[in-house]
């Protein structure tokens, strides 16, 4: 339900009808003029499709006095940057197409419209999904930049994901079902439906920075169980920013500035020597300067650090951070150290490390080995292997990637086996949180060309067909006004001259004495006087494509259908085919075996926490 958080005004687009949609998101054409009303002024839920996944025109484009009275001219400017830095295509036209030719959205780079739309869902659960893990995500200083609508704290805004994420699970249920424990996902699993976990990725669970008054340890506990009481069994204890339990990972130039907006303090940086942290923060390199945030203008103050040395956060695991975790351990949900600092990892590390039942296992939801990423955020070896040991969970993350790098690292994680016990691997795909999916660019899928002559086409100059990139031109189809011949190479002498040239070719339309002369009948001459078009293509000998769709049926709806070979991961019902596509490379079978254990995975990494925070006091 990340459509509904950041205010309603980030991600464009519900994942079903008869699902909450924030205040101006649903644009109305007919409202246009003077005194009529061009979208929904409250929240409300999607009546149809066409709602639901329609164009984001009033939730993301500058205000009009008639064309767009929901608009605003500071969230056009915002999240035009961030389209212009991910070249979302969709924010290049005035009114994006959604559904249902989905002419404009949704497409692998566009972090701000819907991915996650349920029938999409369902196909990748149909090719091998298992478990879901869905978070209610938010932050506060995107959301009060763009000028969205409340809520934009993230106590509400998360409790507001939540009940819909259930409501929606619960409308499903004859095929998906929340998982409340290990046990009720393994029946869930068992009887062939999609296990749903519940979780949040929050930057101030219990809007305690928000509150600016110290919580004490009753209240933090509290809030814990107030989250087990809602169906939460999978916590982020950070996010972007750091709060009361601990040090956000420094690692977005953008989130600097957050941290200084929602807690009234820059992060606390310091020069990281030898743990393959190089990456540095940029000051005043951020989005958020855009935004109107008070006084969390200047510039993050930055140590001096010598080559090969990058930032990170000082700030480590608080008293009132011990204090969460332990409440989380006792419940047995599932805590994911991602995004925390390096210091606030080693610390939970040793925090949970000698509990009365044993080492805790943890989970790393979307991440990988620092590697040469080296951000602060990253994965290393040694924390990558106390977590094997301890019987934890590796989400390899596949963000801004491709089908290669993505079994590079996967394998590279997947080797990691302390005493013979291989650390667990899950598809970390981050999906609808603002992460750019997999492109397919080895592929090389053809795209089809048109080629067009007016009316009375014999009369006019030939069409000509080009492939300008390379490749050998291969026709699909002739039309001749009412003469519309398919074929498998290039065209017969029926409807036309054959393509000599394999780069370019001229094509001139047949004259009606031709026709006559190839047996075509007269009445059927009389009405091919009209325009003539071509459809080829340019196929390159050497490319291939990465997923024979012959045997893999396509992902379709509307009118539209999405092929891996040209757009990558444009929404999480490609997931399949972005597998496909691993396991045919050298290695990917390994790899796909490993991903295809992880349900399991999960079962025993969640029941081991469950046994070992029965002992937690």
């Amino acid at each position: 339900m990340a459509h509904l958080g950041f205010g309603g005004h980030v991600l464009h687009g519900a994942p079903d009808v008869d699902v909450l949609m924030a205040p101006g998101t649903i644009y109305d054409p007919s409202g246009q003029g003077a005194s009529g009303a061009t979208c929904n002024g409250s929240m409300r839920r999607a009546a149809s499709i066409a709602e639901a996944l329609g164009t984001s025109y009033s939730t993301h484009r500058g205000h009009d006095l008639f064309k767009n009275k929901c608009g605003n001219h500071v969230r056009q400017i915002v999240l035009g940057e961030m389209a212009k830095s991910h070249g979302i295509r969709s924010f290049q036209v005035e009114r994006p197409v959604g559904y249902p030719t989905f002419a404009h959205f949704p497409a692998h780079n566009d972090i701000l419209h819907q991915q996650m739309w349920v029938d999409w869902i369902r196909r990748a659960k149909e090719g091998g999904l298992r478990v879901m893990v869905a978070l209610a995500v938010n932050n506060r200083t995107l959301a009060h930049g763009v000028e969205a609508n409340p809520p934009i704290d993230d106590k509400a805004s998360g409790n507001l994901q939540i009940d819909e994420l259930v409501r929606f699970v619960g409308k499903h249920g004859t095929w998906m079902e929340i998982a409340r424990s290990s046990g009720d996902l393994r029946r869930i699993v068992e009887k062939n439906k999609l296990a749903v976990v519940v979780g949040v990725e929050l930057d101030d669970i219990g809007n305690f920075v928000w509150n600016k008054k110290a919580p004490t340890e009753a209240q933090v506990r509290a809030e814990i169980r107030r989250l087990h009481g809602l169906g939460v069994r999978y916590v982020f204890p950070v996010h972007l920013t750091d709060n009361l339990f601990g040090g956000a990972a420094a690692y977005e130039d953008e989130v600097a500035r957050a941290n200084r907006f929602q807690t009234g303090k820059w992060w606390d940086l310091e020069c990281s020597r030898g743990e393959g942290i190089t990456k540095r923060i940029q000051s005043g390199n951020d989005l958020f300067k855009l935004m109107k945030l008070g006084d969390a203008g200047g510039h993050i103050p930055l140590p001096s650090c010598k080559p090969g040395e990058g930032h990170k956060n000082r700030l480590g695991l608080l008293p009132m951070g011990r204090v969460a975790i332990n409440e989380m351990m006792k419940l047995g949900m599932v805590i994911d150290i991602d995004h925390m600092s390096q210091k606030m990892v080693g610390d939970v590390l040793a925090f949970t490390r000698s509990t009365p039942g044993g080492a805790y296992p943890l989970v790393s939801g979307h991440n990988g080995l620092r590697g040469s990423s080296g951000n602060e955020n990253g994965r290393t070896d040694a924390q990558y292997r106390e977590m094997a040991a301890r019987g934890g969970l590796a989400g390899v993350g596949f963000g801004d990637s491709d089908a290669r790098s993505f079994l590079r690292n996967a394998a590279a994680v997947a080797a990691i086996a302390p005493g013979g016990k291989p650390l667990q691997i899950t598809l970390g795909s981050d999906i609808n949180g603002m992460v750019v999916m997999p492109r397919s660019a080895e592929c090389q899928a053809p795209r089809d060309q048109v080629a067009t002559v007016p009316g009375d086409a014999w009369r006019h100059p030939p069409a000509q067909l080009r492939c300008t990139g390379g490749g050998e031109i291969d026709v699909r189809s002739a039309r001749i006004g009412c003469l519309d011949i398919q074929t498998s190479g290039n065209l017969t002498s029926v409807v036309g001259r054959a393509c000599d040239a394999r780069t370019s070719c001229s094509y001139k339309a047949p004259t009606p004495d031709e026709y006559s002369r190839a047996g075509v009948r007269a009445a059927t001459r009389s009405f091919c006087t009209q325009a003539m078009e071509i459809v080829y293509r340019c196929v390159d000998p050497a490319a291939r494509a990465c997923v024979d769709y012959s045997k893999f049926p396509k992902a379709r709806m509307g009118s539209r259908s999405w092929d891996y070979n040209e757009e990558g991961v444009a929404h999480i019902g490609l997931f399949p085919d972005f597998l496909k596509h691993v396991e045919a490379l050298p290695g990917g079978e390994q790899v796909i075996d490993r991903l295809y254990d992880g349900a399991e995975g999960f079962a025993q990494m969640w029941a081991k926490a469950e046994a070992v925070g029965r002992s937690v006091r």
